[in-house]
Parts: structure tokens; C-alpha cells; sequence
């Protein structure tokens, strides 16, 4: 009996790296397609799990078949297809499939991303009772459904404590009359496109967001800078381009090679669009800033219900919501850690307690 395990770009990667080390330490035998993220983000725990699968799709049945698959956890994102093929060759050999979202969006897309007919999995695993909803109204099937937190944020009190016992790698960016802010970055024109003749534009894209803070960094005068990190799958020298055009290059730089929940400690708030690093600031009590002006997409609202986000999704106004924001940065000790955190840290555990039951039951 196995388990094979598939995701590709880096929040789903990053979403199952801890149920997937859950099951290696419960001495499951596991296969792991090296693959995308995987190949970026090399894990200790998963080394001897990690395998390269056939790429033609009966080679690859005939894998599953050989190595006794009878589960197959997978999470599927925006761009590649690959674990939703393997979900549906798993799946056309009686094999049970475990759908694992890493965020707040495209809960019926994800499952279309090939280009076929929508995709049931044998369950469909989402972060929280928000997400459950938003599936629903997606017609995504209400007995496939199970709330069980989003895995990769574990660990996020813990790593910001850990973090913040390091050397600051902003230090000397910044004098002492200067506070720091963090930029979260996406890829947004690339990913859902730049103008409404896009299916998926999302109605603004991320050099909007970008000239929206510049500007009041501009009207702060030199009170804050912020470090800007370039999304994993986002093209640092463009970024770094459009930030010198929006006039960023006075007021802040573009920092590639640093992963930014390391960076929570020694920012005074955080600021993006919708990146999965905004919640995870918010969970562990940091100021969160979501500029998202002009928004179509009602699922990257999910921002919005958090008390204590700024959420600006209109341009009206939005410079000065965003000074308020900043002003209000100024001697703001550290939050306590959200309630909501405890969801997440029993994520690992609880899915791979049901991935493993599933593998049993189809034993039997």
C-alpha cells in the first residue's frame, strides 16, 4: 500500500510539504513526483520519497498500478495541470484522490485546469468554514467538502519566533527615524491577465498596487521604505523595472533571495495584494495592508473579513487609506497571535490521519 503525492507551483508545494513529512514519520510509504516547487524547495524528511514519474499518461497508470497506489494527494493551482491529470488517471483505476487547497480561490477552476470536464475528487480539503462556502457556491459537491485548515501555516508562530532570534537581514537598510515595511509581490498581469479582455482579470494588476503605495510613501516623506519581494514565479528585473518607473527607487528596493515570513520580525507591516504571505502576517499579529483596487473577483475578498486587515479595493481615496495605514505603523507594538492559528497548526496532522485511513479502508 502507497500513497503518491503531486503538486507543482509553490503554495500548493508549500501546503503539502508538512502532511507529506507527517506521513514519511508515520512510516507510510510515500511517492512524491519531483517535480516544479519540489525540485526549489528541497525538504530533508522527504529526500528518499521524492521519485521522477513516466510522463506518458498509460506509463504512468501502469506506475500506479505496480507500486500499489491507493491514495492520491494532490493540489492543484493556476498555472500547471499536471497533478489534476495524475488525480484523473489515479482516479479512472479505482484509486482515491485528496484534493488539498492552498488558498481562498478558484475552487471550482482548479479542478477544470486541464480543459476537461470539472474534476470530483474523493475529497476536497479546504483551509477553513469561509473557504467551505465559497466550494459550495462553486458547485463543488457539499460531501466531498471537509474543513481542515491550511497546512503550511503550522508552523508560523513558531518559525516567526525562531526568525526573530536571527541576525536581521534588513539591518542597516533603514536609519532610525526610518521604519520598515514589507511588499509582498505577484505575478497578477502574468497569472490572470491585464485588462477585462482577460476572463480572469482580477481589475487591477500589480504595478497599479505598486504606484497606489509609492505614492504615499511619497506623502510620508522618507518616513517609511519598503523592501519589495518578488513572488517566487515572478520576474525580479521586470519587478525591479516597474518599481524604478513608479518612482520606487527613493523610497525602498526590490530584495530577491529572502523568503518573506523570515522578514515578519523586523518589518513594522506588511502590505501586498493577496498573497498567501498577508494572511500568514496577519495569523502571527502583524499589520496587514491589501491594495486590491477595482476588484472583480469576489474570492480574493477573503482579506476583507479579517478584522484589523486594511482592505482597499477601490481607488478613491486609496492613498489616503493607505497614509492612515502607514501613520498608524508608528509605535504599534506587536498583536497577539490569532485564534485562528490553532486551526492551522493541527492541519498536518489531522490530513494525514485521513489520507491514511482512506489508504486503509481501500485496503480492505
Amino acid at each position: 500500500m502507497a500513497i503518491l503525492a503531486s503538486a507543482i507551483e509553490v503554495g500548493s508545494v508549500r501546503a503539502l510539504i508538512p502532511v507529506c513529512v507527517e506521513l514519511v514519520k508515520g512510516g507510510h510509504s510515500l511517492f512524491i513526483e519531483r517535480r516544479g516547487h519540489f525540485n526549489i524547495e528541497p525538504i530533508k524528511e522527504l529526500t528518499s520519497s521524492l521519485v521522477d514519474l513516466p510522463q506518458d499518461e498509460n506509463d504512468l497508470g501502469q506506475f500506479i498500478r505496480d507500486k500499489n497506489i491507493k491514495v492520491v494527494l494532490f493540489s492543484v493551482n493556476v498555472h500547471d495541470p499536471r497533478p489534476l491529470r495524475i488525480a484523473r488517471i489515479a482516479q479512472s483505476l479505482g484509486v482515491q484522490t485528496v484534493h488539498l487547497l492552498d488558498y481562498w480561490n478558484g475552487y471550482r477552476a482548479r479542478m477544470e485546469l486541464d480543459g476537461e470536464e470539472v474534476f470530483y475528487p474523493t475529497r476536497y480539503l479546504v483551509p477553513d468554514e469561509y473557504a467551505r462556502q465559497k466550494a459550495l457556491e462553486e458547485e463543488i459537491p457539499l460531501e466531498l467538502i471537509r474543513v481542515m485548515g491550511q497546512p503550511a501555516f503550522a508552523d508560523g508562530e513558531a518559525n516567526y519566533k525562531t526568525a526573530s532570534q536571527q541576525t536581521n537581514p534588513l539591518a542597516g537598510l533603514a536609519d532610525n527615524n526610518c521604519n520598515i515595511i514589507m511588499f509582498a509581490s505577484e505575478p497578477v498581469a502574468h497569472d490572470q491577465g491585464s485588462s477585462l479582455q482577460n476572463l480572469n482579470y482580477r481589475g487591477y494588476t500589480e504595478n497599479a498596487a505598486l504606484q497606489l503605495l509609492v505614492n504615499a510613501l511619497k506623502i510620508m516623506e522618507g518616513a517609511f521604505i519598503a523592501v519589495v519581494l518578488p513572488h517566487p514565479r515572478e520576474d525580479a528585473e521586470a519587478l525591479e523595472t516597474q518599481w524604478k518607473r513608479c518612482g520606487g527607487a527613493s523610497y525602498g528596493m526590490i530584495k530577491k533571495g529572502l523568503r518573506g515570513r523570515d522578514l515578519l520580525p523586523f518589518v513594522q507591516g506588511v502590505a501586498g495584494m493577496a498573497s498567501t504571505l498577508l494572511y500568514e502576517a496577519w495569523l502571527v499579529g502583524k499589520p496587514v495592508l491589501s491594495i486590491q483596487p477595482s476588484l472583480r473577483n469576489d474570492s480574493l475578498r477573503v482579506l476583507a473579513k479579517k478584522e484589523g486587515i486594511m482592505f482597499i479595493d477601490q481607488y478613491s481615496q486609496a492613498e489616503e487609506k493607505i497614509v492612515q495605514w502607514l501613520s498608524g505603523l508608528v509605535g504599534l507594538p506587536l498583536h497577539q497571535p490569532q485564534t485562528e492559528l490553532e486551526r492551522h497548526k493541527q492541519a498536518p496532522i489531522k490530513i494525514a490521519e485521513v489520507v491514511f485511513r482512506m489508504a486503509e479502508e481501500k485496503m480492505k
